[in-house]
């Protein structure tokens, strides 16, 4: 800063109306480029306003007294006020009249800036936006921006939200996913993908040369890409089913090409071999490996039980109803996505199988997550079993349910579960903590499942 002038103090002096020339337009280049600095003008203005209407108030309390009998006071209570206000009084009024313009240059900086790149377009369940000055928005909107800083996320098992990029191109969120704005060039996005599950479709989007996504264990560059993503702490897959991309590995800055119909996994072992591989063709059963830990998305780990069944305890989640009302679910999710090799897909009479207990009765919502094989996210589907269904308190229960069971939360996406992959699987009670725990749970394929639930 030129001769030693703080950012504080030029703002300061932009209020009192002493800045030269030369200051102010460094003052304006200086808000036009920072977004802490036309924070911290507000703040001030607000200062000032505040300031002003103390000393309105005080005037009219002076103005009262002045009406009334004199006396001649042992002590005079208000020399201090008086003296007080005769100070501020000079430094008051010309920042009154400086908040008009202040709220003006402010005004013609946010229209310069250019529109948003990246805007919500759909939201589902608890999904909340953390700006980049600190703020949480929990009542996201069609068309709310996502800036530059930002981040989306989303809270619930059944939550999930869409972001469009330019014009052409979205992105999809699962439940308990996080997404980041970092910022973009003229030319480029660049995005941060801190954990969960996504689906993008970049393939249309003509404008851009290239999206980057960073994720904690490899950065990603794309163009005209159709892909889906799967990420957490020590760990990315990449699946790319329409066009390429090229990955870097942060450990170590290995490269390596995705092309369409090839996968890649990434971690923080740099002697695991990183290089794409076709995806594997889908299986249609699965059995979640709670011993080993890595699909379990929410719940926490309890002693294990024998007979290899883990056991998983559900973990309190706050789930908005509507603005102004918030619930609270004790929930388990799964990935099934992370824990299994190939794809897992639902066939025509393909069953569920659950293995749970709980400590006291209650209704126990099922649920799962889809995506389409080599496609973008599909949907989510749930069913609830009354208490009378489930079995006594305390006992591990069998539970399997068939699809039809299942009901489509956005049967816009898909209407039916059949020919969908499972992305991840949960279960969970609504409002009451009913010491719910998740042992084990199986996709079974058509013709090899034991008794359905009626």
């Amino acid at each position: 800063m030129k001769d030693g002038i703080s950012h504080e103090e030029l703002l300061v002096r932009f209020l009192d109306g002493s800045l030269s020339p030369s200051e102010e337009a460094e003052l304006m280049q200086l808000l036009e480029q920072d977004s802490s600095a036309r924070e911290s003008l507000r703040e001030m203005s607000e200062q000032a306003i505040a300031v002003a209407d103390l000393e309105r108030t005080s005037v009219a309390v002076r103005a009262e007294t002045a009406r009334q009998p004199q006396r001649e006071p042992d002590v005079d209570e208000h020399a201090f006020m008086r003296g007080f206000l005769r100070v501020s009084f000079k430094f008051v009024l010309p920042l009154a009249a400086l908040i008009t313009l202040t709220t003006v240059v402010l005004q013609e900086i946010i229209s310069k800036a250019p529109a948003p790149f990246l805007k919500i377009s759909k939201v589902s369940s608890a999904s909340h936006l953390h700006t980049a000055l600190g703020k949480i928005e929990d009542q996201l909107e069609i068309n709310m921006p996502v800036r530059e800083g930002d981040t989306v996320e989303s809270r619930s098992c059944d939550s999930w939200l869409v972001l469009q990029l330019g014009d052409k191109s979205h992105i999809t969120l699962a439940g308990h996913s996080y997404l980041q704005n970092l910022e973009k060039e003229e030319d480029s996005v660049q995005l941060r993908f801190l954990t969960g599950s996504l689906w993008a479709d970049f393939s249309q989007e003509k404008e851009m040369q290239s999206f980057t996504i960073q994720t904690p264990t490899c950065s990603i560059e794309l163009k005209n890409a159709q892909f889906d993503l799967h990420t957490e702490r020590f760990f990315t897959r990449l699946r790319v089913n329409d066009g390429t991309a090229v990955v870097t590995r942060l450990l170590d800055q290995s490269r390596s090409e995705v092309h369409s119909g090839e996968q890649i996994e990434c971690n923080i072992d740099d002697a695991a071999v990183f290089e794409s591989n076709e995806q594997p063709l889908p299986v249609d059963h699965w059995q979640c490996q709670l011993l080993k830990g890595p699909d379990i998305s929410l719940g926490k780990v309890l002693p294990s039980f024998e007979n290899d069944f883990a056991n998983i305890k559900a973990e309190p989640l706050p789930w908005k109803v509507r603005h102004d009302k918030h619930i609270m679910l004790y929930a388990v999710a799964l990935s099934v996505s992370r824990s299994s090799d190939q794809p897992v897909l639902l066939q025509p009479g393909s069953t569920l199988r659950y293995y749970v207990s709980y400590d006291e009765p209650d209704r126990v919502r099922f649920g799962f997550s889809t995506q389409r094989i080599g496609g973008v996210y599909a949907g989510k589907f749930e069913t609830d079993v009354q208490p009378s269904q489930l079995g006594p308190a305390g006992d591990i229960l069998e539970i399997e349910l068939d699809l039809d069971a299942f009901w489509p939360l956005s049967p816009q996406l898909s209407p039916r579960p059949e020919g969908l992959e499972v992305s991840d699987i949960y279960a969970l009670t609504i409002k009451r903590d009913a010491g719910l725990k998740v042992h084990r749970i199986e996709i079974i394929p058509p013709n090899n499942s034991s008794s359905n639930l009626d």
